[in-house]
């Protein structure tokens, strides 16, 4: 995976691929979710994050990066964290209410483009079990594409060693994607699991051709 597409996959699981795929289902006697503080984002500024993605079939084929949280930027009135790589820039948002959502702008791939794409990528408020769905609109020319995104918590409160590191409070969102081709809804199938512990933010993402994980970090009071 290249590293320019590296926090759009965190947020749509490759939006790229045209990915999504719907997954349901909450135990009627489970607990009431707790609030949410925003601790699974604490994107501060001149906070770091150290990644490197691995190519599945070739462990040699490794890509290592650093995302920088470079301050605030407001968009449509609404105060977004900047996070830059040497290739790409995207923005990141926690609401306070348990929602944290992720803008990417100037997407193209295989000649489809959007200005901006905005998913909510987590819900730290919710139970195991639930989902939720978003939206991606994509044009060739005349030829609009609009991509269903589906978000499954899977786990709450897990434990996880990422490269060497251990983390607990870990969520696991599984993204699954369907698009629409004459009218009719294709899925297809999962696009990425990805993981993200309490006060650190993502620590992993699983794809079917490769994996990133974060090596090291350094988050700024």
């Amino acid at each position: 995976m290249a590293q320019k597409y590296f926090w759009l996959l965190a947020v749509s699981g490759g939006l790229f691929l045209w990915a999504c795929k719907k997954e349901v289902s909450r135990e009627s006697a489970a607990p009431p979710p707790v609030a949410s503080t925003c601790s699974y984002a604490p994107y501060t500024a001149g906070s770091t994050y150290d990644f490197v993605n691995t190519n599945s079939s070739n462990p040699l084929d490794s890509n290592f990066f650093t995302v920088t949280v470079t301050g605030d930027s407001t968009i449509n009135g609404l105060t977004f964290r900047k996070l830059s790589s040497d290739t790409a820039t995207t923005y990141d948002r926690c609401d306070g209410n348990g929602n944290y959502y992720q803008m990417v702008k100037g997407i193209s791939f295989e000649g489809y483009s959007a200005d901006s794409v905005v998913t909510l990528y987590l819900k730290d408020n919710v139970n195991a079990g639930a989902s939720w769905n978003d939206t991606a609109t994509v044009k060739k020319g005349t030829d609009e594409q609009k991509v269903m995104l589906t978000y499954t918590v899977t786990q709450k409160g897990g434990q996880k060693t990422v490269a060497g590191l251990d983390f607990t409070n870990v969520i696991t969102v599984k993204l699954s994607a369907s698009v629409k081709f004459l009218g009719t809804t294709i899925p297809l199938g999962t696009v990425a699991t990805n993981y993200y512990a309490e006060g650190i933010g993502l620590i992993e993402i699983d794809q079917q051709d490769d994996t990133t994980r974060l090596l090291k970090y350094n988050i700024n009071p």
